[in-house]
């Protein structure tokens, strides 16, 4: 909604009205002029400048019905920010948090310290249910999402989370398909290494989370994959950039404004 479409040979320009110009200022706008939001009442601890940034920027995905991937790097305290974003939402529904299984502890353990006043729910194991299920977070694997699906896809989730997202870059995989199948209008994704090997594993994780906004696997290809990785096409990797730029959030630990922040090693 930002650009042209060839429309019968001519090329003109997108024009946008009502709520679908309103929805397209606010995204190109995510990052600027924001008004950095609390931390929730409820968090026991205080989040670092940057932690607040990106619970404005998800929240602010997050009321428009939208996904993003958060792809800060390993240690900037992603699943404080989840979790911060689940009490900001205070939905009536609880969130689903998808992980491997070696991150469910994790999870459960920082949720516990953060926001003890949330329930959590592990569906893991062979005695696993949703019984009386109604609020908080909820967390399982993804091979138990895959084996589940039946159980997991009948729930209206508030908010779906796919932690270490990279699990499921194949978009082919009964992992990737099985999370696509969930009930829920608010997707994040957490992973430090969004592409690891190629573009195609950008484009899977994206098109979970914002489904449409990079088109097909086989046109992202070729309009995108094929001119920046095997013609090395710099101003379409600007272009796709600068696309991707409100539903992607990169920070690294050297960044100016993140190293003044993090504690002595």
């Amino acid at each position: 909604v930002t650009g042209t479409l060839d429309v019968a040979g001519r090329s003109l320009e997108i024009s946008t009205e009502g709520w679908l110009d309103s929805i397209r200022r606010k995204l190109t706008t995510l990052d600027r002029d924001l008004a950095i939001c609390d931390q929730p009442a409820a968090l026991q601890g205080t989040l670092r400048d940057y932690q607040r940034q990106g619970l404005t920027w998800l929240s602010q995905l997050a009321e428009l019905g939208l996904g993003g991937i958060l792809a800060d790097d390993m240690g900037l305290g992603k699943t404080i920010t989840l979790i911060s974003l689940h009490l900001h939402l205070d939905a009536a529904a609880p969130t689903l948090v998808v992980c491997p299984a070696s991150m469910m502890s994790t999870w459960e353990r920082e949720i516990a310290t953060f926001a003890p006043t949330v329930p959590v729910h592990r569906f893991h194991g062979p005695k696993r249910h949703l019984d009386e299920v109604k609020e908080g977070i909820v967390v399982t694997t993804y091979a138990t999402l895959r084996s589940s699906l039946k159980t997991l896809g009948d729930v209206g989730w508030a908010m779906v989370v796919a932690d270490e997202a990279q699990n499921v870059k194949n978009p082919r995989s009964a992992a990737a398909k099985a999370l696509r199948a969930l009930n829920t209008d608010i997707r994040m994704a957490l992973t430090g290494t969004p592409v690891e090997n190629h573009l195609g594993e950008l484009w899977a994780i994206l098109d979970w989370t914002t489904p449409g906004l990079l088109g097909s696997a086989q046109s992202f290809r070729r309009d995108w994959a094929r001119p920046i990785e095997h013609e090395h096409d710099g101003d379409r990797a600007v272009e796709l950039a600068q696309l991707i730029r409100p539903f992607v959030l990169r920070r690294r630990k050297h960044d100016p404004g993140i190293a003044p922040e993090l504690p002595e090693k």
